[in-house]
């Protein structure tokens, strides 16, 4: 092991002996000190990996049993029960089918032969269909769906440096553009689940699929126009002739006609969609109905897309127990009183500025907190009770905390420490550093548009 990773867990377990020491209050019990100490542990081993991250997951349940923050194995397994978990783990299946099938590549080679006149407008090109895709499909999917198709652009370049410039760019676009394009939807990442999970559970309050749509795409919009102009001006890129672009897009494995399959996941993936807009007025159409759904038809006897070890394989399991875990501390934060300390002792009871001040704080905070544990999703259940607080006091709807908290948690690109950005930064084209000459700009740019955006399309809805 790297002596960082000997450190994070001689503190992780030095954490677990200590907290039993310090002593109860009257707001924050004993089962509150230990889900706080796990939560530090778990965080800990999350960040310097001494062991696996899977194994991490596993291992909390035990710990929060053990140390009494769960009365049982049952309670220390509910994260597990929840539907995001499993629409999560269908949304693994849904993704290898559009690996399998050429639909990626027929869209992009579609805006490229439209719009991809440069290498500009081809990285353009490269990111709304990569923010596209993620509207539907997790982030780490569709980043990992381009990187090849990127490399293989990239080996037009002869010149070693052009070519390590141009993927600069790339790399970094790619996940920027993966994470931006997750918040067009609720199905777009898993946090943004998370985040109307906790809203509903907490206030009662349902954000509505049409209505998370109507917030998230005007940010989005604003959003990846900018953040491709910001990759280009701190990076650049080496322009192509117009004979060596059409050769790459040529290349393209698309046949001219779809076939079956094809045509097959298109309409699934359609169907998904639609249903999913109606759930905002249908319950029945649940999201996670809808996933499992889509999900299973992609396994119709006599015309399989997948197979079930093709699914299997595709799973990123670390991802599923990680998600499992985080929501099991975040329920266990709420019901041993955490959350209320939180609000009582940490976060100011009101904050005297306008609605677009206070969403600028929270989206400021949100992205300053990523970069102490770049763990997103342990940031939900963390902030859920104190921002829904903040929002009591003053007397706000607390959509509007919630959803700044939810569209921004999401982008968690100041360094390559989460998954999305992570699997790019291995390809070796950028140095870690690197990335916040531009991330930097694009997330304080981006806590803007959500300050101005969220409230005014919240008005809109009627939310206030």
């Amino acid at each position: 092991m790297k002596p960082s990773q000997y450190i994070g867990l001689i503190a992780a377990l030095l954490v677990l002996v200590f907290m039993n020491f310090i002593p109860e209050t009257e707001m924050l019990t004993r089962s509150g000190i230990n889900t706080i100490g796990i939560l530090l542990a778990v965080l800990i081993l999350f960040i310097t990996e001494p062991i696996h991250i899977g194994l991490t997951c596993l291992i909390t349940i035990p710990l929060l049993v053990i140390f009494r923050a769960a009365p049982n194995v049952p309670a220390a397994l509910k994260g597990y029960t929840n539907s995001i978990v499993f629409f999560v783990l269908a949304s693994f299946g849904v993704s290898q089918a559009l690996v399998k099938v050429p639909l990626s590549n027929r869209l992009l080679r579609i805006l490229i032969s439209s719009f991809g006149k440069n290498v500009r407008l081809i990285l353009l090109a490269f990111m709304v269909t990569s923010a596209v895709l993620s509207s539907v499909i997790s982030n780490v999917a569709t980043t990992a769906v381009f990187i090849p198709i990127i490399l293989t652009f990239l080996g037009i370049y002869q010149n070693e440096e052009d070519r390590m410039r141009t993927g600069k760019a790339f790399m970094i676009g790619l996940p920027v553009a993966s994470m931006i394009g997750g918040m067009i939807t609720p199905a777009g990442s898993s946090l943004n689940l998370m985040t109307l999970s906790f809203l509903e559970e907490l206030t009662g309050t349902t954000v509505s699929f049409a209505h998370w749509m109507a917030i998230g795409i005007p940010v989005v919009i604003v959003m990846l126009p900018i953040a491709w102009y910001i990759v280009l001006k701190v990076y650049g890129v080496v322009e192509l002739s117009e004979q060596e672009i059409r050769q790459f897009v040529d290349g393209l494995d698309v046949p001219g006609k779809m076939e079956a399959r094809e045509i097959y996941v298109l309409v699934v993936m359609v169907g998904m969609f639609i249903f999913w807009l109606l759930s905002s007025w249908y319950p029945v159409f649940d999201i996670t109905v809808v996933m499992m759904v889509g999900f299973a038809l992609l396994f119709v006897p006599g015309f399989p897309i997948l197979t079930w070890d093709e699914f299997v394989a595709s799973v990123s399991w670390p991802a599923f127990f990680l998600l499992g875990s985080v929501i099991t501390i975040g329920n266990k934060l709420i019901e041993n009183g955490v959350s209320d300390w939180l609000v009582a002792t940490l976060f100011p009871r009101t904050i005297d500025l306008p609605l677009v001040g206070i969403a600028f704080i929270i989206a400021i905070l949100v992205f300053l907190l990523l970069i102490v544990v770049p763990v997103a999703p342990a940031l939900i259940p963390l902030l859920s009770v104190p921002l829904v607080g903040l929002a009591n006091n003053m007397g706000i709807p607390p959509a509007l905390p919630m959803m700044v908290m939810g569209l921004t948690v999401s982008n968690c690109y100041l360094l390559p420490l989460d998954t999305v950005p992570l699997i790019t930064y291995m390809t070796g084209y950028y140095k870690m550093l690197e990335m916040p000459k531009s991330t930097a700009f694009i997330q304080l740019i981006m806590s803007v548009v959500v300050a101005v955006l969220v409230p005014l399309s919240l008005k809109i809805l009627g939310y206030f």
